[in-house]
């Protein structure tokens, strides 16, 4: 009897232990922060995609909020707080097809495969960096460990793009290479990913990208690319070029790259950058190809950092980022023109100071089941999956803002915790 009340104490003993401890690591996760309670159980990892001209860090300076005037470093605070978090470092001016392959191999520890379909029809390498010893996350990713994606600015054609090649592949590709086509052209990975956040995401484009794509300016800024790669190599500035594969800058392993004309004309003529991708036709095309996953949650957060002038025309508020000033009132005087043959309607010329409100509240092509999540929360509606849920318009925010800097409707911390608490729920 002794033995079996022992035995039975025992249990009770581990169960209460057991008990004890899930209950320590949930209040580890329970943050208290100007007066109000967040729940931050991690449950996927998170990774978060820079947009157009992103880096990982310059001079101590993070992307995602390690400059300007910065109020916190997200990734830094995610982790700090038990939610795990990584910020990838992609091709800065890279297509999104080029980023996305750049992000699995990143995540998977292999190297990049650009496709032999695309690579052949856009004139360029079909093999990229080597990852193998130096994968994203703590561990290769199986790709069946569901991860959420953010992705900031063009960073967000790049995840929907990413997470629409996981779930259906490519038949190009896998016309190509049979047997031999990378996972991510294969599909079949429809639970591979929980969410895909967006924040200010060119996903319709910018008239900013067709005056720049559309005139010689293109040409410059793709010598100017070119030439860095011959004199310094990728690593200019605050940017790894990562264009190796396109001629412009070294491969991996070497120095430096040559200065050619004929590439440099080729690159823009083959319109595989991220130039082209976000102009208004280039967006639309890519709206084509990719499919929204109806397995996975899909939240867009845009922002107007402009004001409407007694001429009609929006202009940018004092508090704008100062590099802004001239693109918003480029964007901001387009209204009852039509580019590439979208007429610009007040909602074009509302901006962030780069990308038109229009484009970052969600792909044109699912404006149809696109809904604002603050009505249905209010309608107790149940959140579902393969639906774009808009964010309300962020007033007085402007596009980097959302790198941990300035002008948070409350603060820094309750817009990031929020958002965690906000996936989650799903």
């Amino acid at each position: 009897m002794k033995k079996i009340i022992s035995i039975i104490l025992s249990f009770a003993l581990i169960f209460t232990m057991c008990g004890t401890a899930a209950f320590a690591g949930n209040a580890d996760n329970i943050v208290e922060h100007e007066g109000k309670t967040y729940n931050l159980t991690n449950k996927n990892p998170w990774v978060f995609v820079h947009g157009m001209g992103g880096w990982s860090d310059f001079n101590g300076e993070a992307y995602w909020g390690g400059w300007a005037d910065s109020e916190g470093d997200v990734i830094a605070l995610y982790n700090s707080h038990g939610v795990e978090a990584y910020a990838a470092v992609v091709g800065p001016f890279s297509s999104a097809w080029d980023r996305a392959c750049e992000l699995f191999a990143q995540l998977t520890g292999t190297v990049v495969d650009y496709g032999e379909a695309h690579s052949k029809a856009h004139n360029h390498d079909r093999y990229g960096y080597d990852y193998t010893d130096n994968y994203l996350m703590d561990k290769p990713w199986d790709c069946k460990s569901a991860i959420n994606l953010v992705g900031h600015s063009f960073g967000g054609p790049t995840v929907r793009l990413f997470t629409s090649l996981l779930a259906y592949g490519d038949a190009d590709e896998i016309a190509a290479t049979g047997e031999k086509t990378s996972p991510l052209f294969k599909g079949g990975y429809k639970d591979a990913v929980h969410s895909v956040v967006t924040f200010s995401g060119v996903h319709n484009g910018s008239p900013i990208a067709n005056l720049i794509h559309d005139s010689f300016l293109m040409n410059l800024v793709i010598g100017v690319l070119n030439f860095a790669g011959a004199v310094f190599g990728s690593n200019v500035l605050m940017w790894d070029l990562q264009m190796g594969h396109l001629g412009l800058t070294p491969k991996q392993g070497e120095e430096r790259a040559k200065f050619s004309l004929s590439t440099i004309n080729n690159v823009v003529k083959a319109q595989d950058n991220c130039g082209y991708d976000m102009t208004l036709r280039g967006a639309a095309e890519l709206n084509e190809k990719i499919k929204t996953v109806d397995s996975v949650y899909y939240y867009s957060y845009s922002c107007n950092s402009s004001t409407k002038t007694a001429l009609g025309t929006y202009v940018p508020i004092m508090s704008n980022f100062v590099m802004f000033f001239p693109t918003s009132l480029y964007i901001g005087a387009t209204e009852g023109k039509t580019i590439d043959g979208i007429y610009m309607d007040e909602t074009w010329a509302k901006n962030d100071g780069i990308v038109p409100l229009a484009s970052a509240l969600y792909p044109s092509t699912d404006a149809d089941t696109a809904k604002s999540y603050e009505e249905a929360v209010k309608s107790n509606e149940a959140i579902k999956p393969g639906v774009w849920y808009y964010m309300p318009i962020m007033e007085g925010f402007d596009h980097f803002d959302f790198c941990g800097t300035i002008d948070y409707v409350t603060s820094f911390e309750d817009f990031y915790y929020t958002l965690v608490e906000t996936v989650n729920a799903a």
